[in-house]
């Protein structure tokens, strides 16, 4: 993070990015691994190291940001004059989430879910943050092209867990970031193990992912 120079590749016509230096996609093609966790847990360390930051959950199914944030004002403010969405804050992180719309998880087609998410994302105010994280939904579906195609996404870190079944997805994910040019920096295996009185147990097996590489081909 440090060894990147400070940029801002995106494009002109997003108004509401102009102050977002770098977007980092937090993903996996595979539901239930801890994408929303992981988005929490990085956004928050970052904070905490002193960087402006902001969440934008991308899974209007099923948000779960406003689950795991408790903000005063749980409600998106928009600007009656210029039709900008205001980020709601949490410890002084400005999040984005369909479920603080007031209309819970959307029903809806892929299309119209697209022309939703580029809506919200461009129409936001996110004023000048260090880093964008995108709380992405699972799949390599409408919702991800559509946020690779409109913002400029800095790097991609897949979320899995140890399963081999969860692998295979993960390959799946890297190998449409790489397709749209996006760099892979990290995958992070979650719910590895949980410790009881010093021993560790890995219900979920072990060595799934020792054989992966970051850089699969094509």
């Amino acid at each position: 993070m440090t060894a990147q120079p400070v940029t801002n590749d995106m494009p002109d016509t997003v108004e509401g990015l102009r102050g977002v230096r770098h977007v980092i996609a937090v993903s996996s093609c595979k539901g239930g691994v801890g994408k929303s966790t992981t988005s929490v847990n990085l956004a928050y360390t970052l904070a905490m190291m002193g960087a402006k930051v902001g969440i934008f959950d991308a899974d209007v199914y099923g948000p779960s940001l406003p689950t795991m944030v408790s903000p005063e004002v749980a409600v998106l403010q928009m600007d009656k004059d210029t039709g900008a969405i205001t980020p709601t804050d949490y410890e002084g992180v400005g999040i984005v989430s369909f479920g603080f719309a007031g209309q819970g998880s959307a029903i809806m087609r892929g299309p119209m879910v697209s022309g939703l998410i580029n809506q919200m994302i461009t129409t936001t105010n996110w004023g000048d943050l260090d880093y964008l994280i995108l709380d992405m939904p699972p799949g390599t579906g409408d919702i991800q092209l559509t946020l690779c195609q409109v913002v400029s996404i800095t790097a991609a870190v897949v979320v899995t867990t140890p399963q081999k079944l969860a692998f295979i997805d993960v390959e799946k994910g890297v190998r449409m970031f790489s397709k749209l040019q996006v760099p892979c920096v990290a995958v992070v295996e979650n719910m590895s193990y949980f410790e009881v009185d010093g021993v560790k147990h890995k219900p979920f097996g072990e060595g799934s992912g020792a054989p992966y590489t970051l850089n699969p081909k094509p």
